[in-house]
């Protein structure tokens, strides 16, 4: 059903080949047990976070519009509408990222799975209790891609504010998103393996290319109202696959 690429480079078509069957093997009837939990996850921190976005918006931009003369009033709902779009995006992302953070347990379940899938082989013999035991150690490697985004984010955000550099923001911004989705689906299976999280961004620096056009697809999916709430669990068995290629390529290599 889902193909196995023996190419020593992986290419676009590749790549997308791989968020293509993503999204089949996360609907697939053997993985399907395993992404309820992180879709209801996504549902529940999704719906909590918009409510709070949307509630306090309009308190706030009417609010605001309380002493403004009448013929001003409709300037609020314009307001209102424009900032409830753009809140809507950025709020997508940042609540699927809040949401993949404390599905990550569940998501390493569903990569393990794919792998068995694909290659009839575990990543590892952990029972459920070994699994649990390990939460605090998989919470840790979370903190170390925040750890690795935020200075990022914060020079972004720098260039931002600096007149004539923050031309280029928007697409710094992009790229390091990009980069950033391609990473966090990836990871859950070279840390189903205890790969070092060095060695992991070094196998993604290798693949660029394919890595930011991954990362890029999957970025502007999380970002889309409703295309958020199932996009992650794909992004983790695309990732699968896609780590499952670079290992293969890298054994080719070697030969």
């Amino acid at each position: 059903m889902f193909k196995n690429s023996i190419n020593q480079e992986i290419s676009i078509s590749d790549t997308l080949n791989h968020l293509i069957d993503g999204v089949k093997i996360a609907f697939s009837k053997e993985c399907r047990a395993f992404v309820i939990i992180p879709i209801i996850i996504n549902i529940f921190v999704m719906s909590l976070g918009g409510y709070f976005i949307f509630s306090y918006l309009n308190d706030f931009i009417f609010g605001l519009a309380d002493n403004w003369p009448d013929f001003l009033k409709f300037v609020a709902y314009i307001l209102s509408t424009i900032l409830a779009i753009v809140l809507g995006f950025v709020g997508c992302y940042f609540f699927s990222t809040v949401a993949t953070i404390i599905a990550s347990p569940f998501y390493g379940f569903l990569s393990d799975k794919v792998e068995k899938m694909l290659t009839g082989k575990n990543a590892n013999d952990d029972t459920v209790m070994d699994a649990i035991k390990d939460v605090p150690r998989i919470l840790k490697r979370e903190a170390q891609k925040q750890i690795f985004f935020l200075p990022r984010a914060l020079l972004c955000l720098i260039i931002t504010i600096i007149p004539g550099l923050n031309v280029i923001s928007p697409i710094l911004w992009f790229l390091l998103t990009a980069w950033m989705a391609c990473l966090q689906y990836c990871d859950y299976a070279y840390d189903n393996h205890k790969t070092a999280f060095a060695l992991m961004r070094k196998d993604l620096r290798d693949n660029r290319l394919s890595t930011f056009i991954f990362g890029m697809i999957v970025s502007i999916g999380i970002s889309i109202p409703i295309i958020n709430l199932i996009l992650p669990p794909a992004a983790v068995c695309a990732g699968t696959k896609y780590y499952l290629q670079i290992q293969k390529s890298f054994t080719l290599d070697k030969e």
